[in-house]
Formats: structure tokens, C-alpha cells, sequence
């Protein structure tokens, strides 16, 4: 896992009886690209909220890692290697795409 930028295995989320995430495994290499794609009620954003620490994991979850950081025990440092922004943002239909993750780069203070 020490190759990859996001590592979840076996990643699970209830909500009350309703199963959202049932064992997904996620693999994204590091300097990559990826997207998260599915219908509506797929758990995609419950996915992005666990990888970004907005939400714990479900019991039995296995580990998950995002920036090489253990979301279980190092929350903070795995939020400080990352930025989200989310498909309707505030300027959504304003900017592009990419003047959106310039945006994103700006403010968080990334160099060119």
C-alpha cells in the first residue's frame, strides 16, 4: 500500500438498517487520476466522505489509508494531505473544470 494515494479494503457504512457500502475495495495509485463513477444511491459520496474523514467507517471496515495515512489512528495528517471539492460548488457554473482545481490549488497554497 505504501505506492498507492488512497488504500480502503473491505470498506463498509450503515445507516440504520440500510447497507450504503458493503465491503468496496479502492486502489488509486499515487500521481493518478481517478474518478468515482455509478448510478444515484451507489454510495459514492458516503465513499468520498469516509476517505476525507467526514464520516467514521462502518464496523468491520478493514484498513484504509489515504495520502499513506491510517484514517484509524492519523485522521488530521490524511486531511492535510488532501483537497476536496465537491461536483456543485458554489461557482460550479461559472468556471471550468479545471479553473475549479487551479482554484483549489490556489487555496490551499500549492505551487505552480
Amino acid at each position: 500500500m505504501t505506492n498507492l494515494a488512497i488504500a480502503a479494503n473491505g470498506l463498509r457504512k450503515s445507516y440504520g438498517d440500510k447497507n450504503v457500502l458493503d465491503g468496496i475495495d479502492i486502489a488509486v495509485p499515487r500521481g493518478t487520476v481517478f474518478s468515482l463513477l455509478g448510478p444515484n444511491g451507489a454510495g459514492k459520496t458516503t465513499a468520498v466522505k469516509i476517505l476525507s474523514t467526514l464520516v467514521p467507517p462502518g464496523p468491520g471496515s478493514g484498513e484504509i489509508r489515504v495520502g499513506g495515512h491510517d484514517l484509524a489512528t492519523d485522521p488530521q495528517a490524511a486531511r492535510a494531505a488532501i483537497g476536496v471539492t465537491g461536483q456543485f460548488s458554489a461557482v460550479d457554473g461559472l468556471i471550468t473544470g479545471e479553473e475549479n482545481m487551479l482554484l483549489m490549488a490556489d487555496l490551499h497554497r500549492l505551487p505552480k
